[in-house]
Order: C-alpha cells, then sequence, then structure tokens
C-alpha cells in the first residue's frame, strides 16, 4: 500500500506545474479573446487629415513637391503594411516614407495638375480612401501674392 501512495504523491508532484499551467490557460485565452473582440468591435475606418498640397492648392515647381498626409485610427489601430499612396494613378508607396501616423513622398512633379490617393485600413479590415489634387505651377506662371 505504501508504494501505491508514493506513486500517487509521485504523479501528484509531477503533475501540478501541468495542473498550473491548465489553470492559467482560460487567462491567456481571454486576453486574447479581449483583443480580438477589440478589433472586432472596430466598425470606423482609419481618419485621414493634414493632407498636403492641400485638396486645390497651387504649389511652386521649385526644388522637390511633398505629398503628405497624417493618419489615425483610434480603435484597433492602422495596419502600416496596407498604406498605399498613389501620385497621378501611378503607386509611389516604395519611394514614400511610412511611419505610425502619416506618409510622405517628395518628388519633382511636372508643371500641371496631379492627383494623389491614399488607401490603407485598420486592423479590423475597415478601409480608408482619400483623394485630392493639386497644381504645380510652372516657374512662368508663378506669381507670388
Amino acid at each position: 500500500m505504501h508504494s501505491i501512495r508514493s506513486k500517487i504523491a509521485t504523479a501528484a508532484l509531477l503533475l501540478a506545474p501541468v495542473a498550473a499551467l491548465v489553470a492559467a490557460q482560460p487567462a491567456a485565452a481571454q486576453e486574447r479573446h479581449d483583443d480580438h473582440r477589440a478589433v472586432r468591435f472596430d466598425h470606423r475606418a482609419p481618419q485621414v487629415f493634414d493632407v498636403t498640397p492641400n485638396q486645390g492648392q497651387r504649389v511652386s515647381d521649385r526644388g522637390r513637391t511633398t505629398v503628405s498626409a497624417r493618419f489615425a485610427d483610434d480603435a484597433s489601430g492602422v495596419d502600416l503594411r496596407s498604406v498605399t499612396l498613389k501620385i497621378d494613378h501611378r503607386d509611389v508607396t516604395r519611394h514614400a516614407r511610412v511611419n505610425g501616423s502619416d506618409v510622405r513622398y517628395s518628388a519633382d512633379l511636372q508643371p500641371g495638375r496631379h492627383a494623389a490617393e491614399l488607401v490603407l485600413r485598420d486592423r479590423a479590415g475597415n478601409v480608408t480612401h482619400r483623394s485630392w489634387t493639386f497644381a504645380v505651377a510652372d516657374r512662368g506662371t508663378w506669381h507670388r501674392s
């Protein structure tokens, strides 16, 4: 009988770490579930603001034209891998600087009208499209106010 009690005690010692791990699982699972719930209940798309040049703005062609925008998402956060910036329907994202709250692209744009389009999504999959146009003035037609 002593050997049976000894075996049970040994088994209990061996299973104690497993029991602790199993007991901890619901908390870890709940934590992950809460993270997914926050994403699941995020129905608002990210916000885009402070676009430059502004809609309809006329800028000089002296030097490089900088096209930029700031963005934010208060719930699940912006998926930075989803940020796409197009200038005149050409994807320039790989030449742009994208960080946690903005995108910035600089280039020598030809005089004339240009279109910018920014597409991004948050971690919940909500998509934002923002388009704007601006003009780069020819040096001969640029007038200071």
